[in-house]
């Protein structure tokens, strides 16, 4: 595991223009449907698939490349590597064809642009996009090959969402930043020397119960057409996403529902973020705010937890239980989840998690959208979720689980990129 806190070297913000969408955007979620819909689409590639992610660690996903490259498509991956075996699984993809190049983050031997290359940015054939919060992850993209998922034989995994969006000018755009970032790290000298303190190390993972129940309702993918066509917003870190983001949570009148891994309510731009819907509460005198959290890994991590609680509650009247939730581990495996949904139309589907690395230093990746129909899919996963979420701080268990347990059945791997703060 490499540090994140590395010197960085000067990185151009670029211009983040709108884009109007005339043809297609296919909602979808994790566990039930990503799988299902990425298949699909990575199936159907003809020519290219040009793949920027942070995790890529499950091997069904390396499957579904390999046929892709049977059928003479190429296949190009940007893959932010700072442990043995995702170098063991880059080098296997590419034996199998892959032109892969490491991403310019704090894990690079060679240039070193971002913290973290966090983003989940796939682009096919030039014309779809998939925009996303999960990794290729075995608990971000299980192994649901139903969509929606089969009750009878479904795998739980966690809460993530994305938006698979068929646009030319869109895949330009997306196409041009992984290519950049590309470039960044090709451009570099041969080889930097790693800190001492960021000695290149195997990636931890935990072993975690595994959920016993499925959510309460299961969705499948929903594809939408529209009319006239959709204004789709890209929002970048760390180029645009505190340029646009709060003005987005200022303007809400009825309501704000935010699924997050965690909010840190102590870093100065995720005040700016809380302060902005705190200025809309005082506009609008009453707006519906709920925020659904990730599980607690650490147990010593409480302490740290009950401070961030006490803050949103004295600071923004968000309180535990009524505004507050934290995810049902019994049912998910964690809210690995970015999404911001406002007034019932308003979307964001991302891969930024409330932190300050994350919306300054790292390279992530996400898309606004105004629409009131993609809004209520969305809006029915977090429902359901927000229905079944813990109102209480719970304690994870003070001894972990070693890792021979999983021999036992009934456990989960949680792979680092699943629960780490970026």
């Amino acid at each position: 595991m490499v540090a994140r806190n590395c010197e960085l070297r000067d990185y151009v913000k670029v211009s983040v223009p709108p884009v109007k969408v005339k043809q297609q955007v296919i909602a979808y979620c994790s566990p039930d449907s990503t799988y299902a819909v990425t298949k699909r689409l990575i199936d159907a590639a003809k020519k290219t698939i040009l793949i920027g992610i942070y995790d890529f660690s499950a091997n069904h996903m390396v499957e579904l490349i390999e046929a892709a490259l049977q059928r003479g498509v190429k296949v190009k991956l940007m893959l932010d590597i700072d442990s043995d075996k995702e170098r063991q699984l880059f080098a296997e993809l590419g034996e199998l064809g892959v032109e892969g190049v490491p991403a310019p983050s704090c894990a690079s031997k060679r240039a070193r642009f971002f913290a973290s290359s966090h983003e989940k940015v796939i682009v096919i054939d030039g014309e779809w996009c998939l925009v996303q919060s999960g990794n290729y992850s075995n608990n971000s993209i299980p192994l649901n090959v139903k969509d929606g998922g089969d009750p009878a034989s479904f795998r739980t995994g966690n809460r993530d969402t994305g938006l698979a969006i068929r646009s030319k000018p869109l895949a330009k755009f997306f196409t041009k930043i992984l290519e950049s970032d590309m470039a960044l790290e090709l451009a570099g000298p041969a080889a930097l020397a790693m800190a001492k303190e960021a000695a290149e190390a195997e990636a931890a993972f935990l072993v975690e119960m595994a959920p016993k129940k499925i959510p309460d309702k299961l969705f499948p993918s929903k594809s939408f057409k529209f009319k006239t066509p959709l204004k789709i917003e890209p929002v970048l870190s760390p180029d645009n996403y505190m340029d646009v983001v709060p003005g987005k949570l200022r303007a809400a009148r009825k309501s704000v529902l935010i699924q997050q891994q965690y909010v840190r309510s102590s870093q100065t731009n995720i005040i700016v973020l809380l302060d902005a819907i705190k200025a809309a509460l005082a506009e609008a005198g009453d707006i519906d705010i709920r925020i659904i959290l990730g599980k607690i890994f650490d147990r010593g991590d409480i302490p740290k937890e009950k401070e961030n609680l006490k803050r949103l509650e004295d600071n923004y009247g968000l309180k535990l239980g009524r505004n507050v939730r934290y995810i049902d581990t019994s049912r998910l495996v964690h809210c690995h989840n970015k999404m911001v949904l406002v007034d019932g139309k308003g979307v964001l589907v991302s891969s930024q998690n409330w932190s300050h690395s994350a919306v300054t230093k790292n390279r992530e990746a996400g898309v606004w959208l105004s629409n009131k129909s993609i809004c209520r899919y969305f809006t029915g996963i977090f429902e359901t979720d927000w229905k079944t979420a813990r109102q209480t701080l719970e304690a994870p268990s003070a001894a972990m689980m070693p890792k021979e347990a999983m021999k036992a059945g009934g456990f989960i791997r949680v792979e680092r990129a699943d629960y780490e703060e970026v």
